[in-house]
């Protein structure tokens, strides 16, 4: 008769479990520090689970984690910044400002630009036919 290994299947089912709730802690806890989208199924993929285990009853505490994680994440899926390294109103108006105008100058010498090419283009084509140029 066999001996009953039961009680060593259920002790490494118990510590697959709980290597699986670190390894979804771990990156939990990386997401809230480095930011990243956070969704059930890339938490499944970096932690190496299954997303069933995630939705799993006994896994609840980690499911509200992940859910409060996603719901508090800015629509660009990275960590909001710190009030005080958040761009002010000034600041943010002061570089709209810079950036219209850089625009404005480089579109105005695509303009010169294009003019000099098309006088350019029109002299060799009086070249090319013998036209005296005036």
């Amino acid at each position: 008769m066999r001996a009953d290994n039961s009680s060593h299947l259920a002790e490494a089912a118990r510590r697959r479990r709980l290597d699986c709730i670190e390894r979804v802690q771990a990156v939990l806890d990386a997401l809230e520090r480095d930011g990243g989208a956070v969704t059930i199924a890339s938490v499944a993929a970096r932690a190496g689970v299954s997303r069933t285990f995630l939705y799993d009853d006994a896994q609840a505490r980690l499911l509200a984690r992940l859910r409060d994680l996603v719901n508090n994440q800015p629509a660009t899926g990275r960590p909001a910044l710190p009030d005080q390294q958040r761009i002010t109103t000034k600041s943010h108006e002061t570089v709209v400002r810079a950036l219209r105008d850089a625009n404005r100058k480089l579109n105005e010498e695509n303009e010169r630009l294009r003019n000099e090419l098309a006088v350019a283009l029109g002299q060799l084509r009086d070249l090319r036919r013998g036209i005296p140029a005036k």
